[in-house]
């Protein structure tokens, strides 16, 4: 016997059971099909930031949006995120000294608090810290980061209530499509049935994507995380991104510091291959990366690593909309930046799907016919790629 639903989503990483709780805000009664368990890919290594500096407005948008789900969880959704405040610095190199200040004019007008510091500001807020090699950068005293998996079980826990039911270890073998138009997917599980279908699969969102004869240009990104026990004498530290020494940090607790390059991140290995341990030089490269930004870390010490990996796309930038078959959706390729908006992209995909466009944050720019046209999407002050 299949099973029927009102809304098929695909992955239940962050993404996934946001867009499923919006969906059953809404009154639909929506299945998340997960071929192992919750937060089992991209969300469960993430690290967490919730920060709304982008060079791209939309991006910025929907970060601004999620933040304030992020500052206000317990009422928007129930339960927790783990939320914490730290504050958050966005430093570049001076080349970049115009972009920095023109995006975070652009940040202002969108209504985010924000603002330009100097760098002899940043000494004064954080005197661990070495700051001879910038001239400014952008700082947000509201942001901070958040639990991810935490995260993740709450939009389940809130999908449920509203009457949402959850799959795991069920893996999708096949897109069911009649007269062009999706009517449900073979699983592991057995068939299910449903007019609408959300590929919300993360790293595996191409095959998924290819069953319904779609072509989305995937690759997937590997990244490596230190956490580092801290000094001392480091004191307290906000969550930042370094991309003039290529790298981000945030507090953990526990006295840790999470630490993370942008560069020499391992490209296109395959979805289904195990993420498996730290690249053999990370380690080293992670702490002199962290150490030229606060001298003072060399007197601390490794706790651990762990890999992650999520779907990159061409220009760096989402894949949100409908794609191939009526009923079919993306909501994918979020190239390792996706936690800190999840809770604005499964708004504006129950928009999308239930009002025929997004209101609360124009997604039209991720559009996924966008490559085939070669249309790449760069911020108008752009910072370049991230993972490099």
């Amino acid at each position: 016997m299949m099973n029927s639903y009102d809304a098929i989503v695909i992955g239940a990483g962050v993404v996934g059971v946001s867009v499923a709780f919006h969906l059953a805000e809404r009154g639909l009664k929506p299945v998340i099909l997960e071929r192992k368990e919750i937060a089992a890919g991209a969300t469960g290594r993430s690290s967490g930031l919730v920060r709304m500096h982008y060079d791209l407005e939309a991006d910025s948008r929907l970060a601004w949006v999620s933040f304030q789900y992020f500052w206000d969880w317990h009422e928007r959704v129930g339960g927790e995120c783990g939320f914490t405040r730290t504050g958050f610095l966005f430093i570049e190199s001076p080349e970049h000294n115009e972009s920095v200040s023109a995006n975070v004019e652009m940040h202002r007008r969108i209504g985010i608090p924000t603002s330009t510091i100097s760098a002899a500001d940043v000494q004064k807020l954080v005197p661990s810290f070495k700051t001879d090699d910038f001239d400014i950068a952008a700082y947000e005293p509201e942001s901070g980061y958040a639990d991810p998996v935490l995260t993740a079980n709450s939009f389940l826990a809130a999908a449920k209530r509203l009457g949402s039911d959850y799959v795991q270890d069920c893996a999708v073998t096949d897109i069911i499509v009649n007269a062009d138009k999706v009517t449900g997917v073979r699983s592991t599980r057995g068939d299910f049935s449903a007019p609408i279908i959300v590929n919300a699969a993360g790293a595996w969102a191409g095959k998924i994507a290819e069953m319904a004869g779609v072509a989305i240009p995937l690759d997937t990104w590997t990244h490596d995380v230190a956490h580092i026990r801290r000094p001392a004498e480091v004191g307290d530290h906000p969550t930042v991104i370094d991309s003039s020494l290529n790298m981000y940090f945030r507090p953990d607790s526990g006295g840790l510091t999470l630490v993370a390059l942008e560069d020499d991140n391992r490209l296109g290995e395959a979805p289904d291959s195990e993420v498996g341990y730290v690249a053999k030089d990370f380690v080293e490269r992670a702490v002199e990366r962290i150490c030229r930004r606060i001298p003072a870390m060399e007197n601390g010490s490794l706790h651990s690593s762990h890999v992650g990996r999520d779907g990159l796309t061409p220009d760096q930038r989402a894949v949100i909309g409908a794609a191939g078959p009526r009923g079919f959706y993306l909501a994918t390729g979020f190239s390792g930046t996706g936690f800190k908006t999840s809770p604005a992209v499964g708004l504006c995909m129950s928009e999308l799907i239930l009002d025929g466009e997004a209101k609360t944050v124009d997604i039209t720019g991720f559009d996924p016919g966008r490559f085939a046209r070669g249309e790449y999407l760069r911020g108008e002050h752009d910072y370049g790629d991230l993972w490099r």
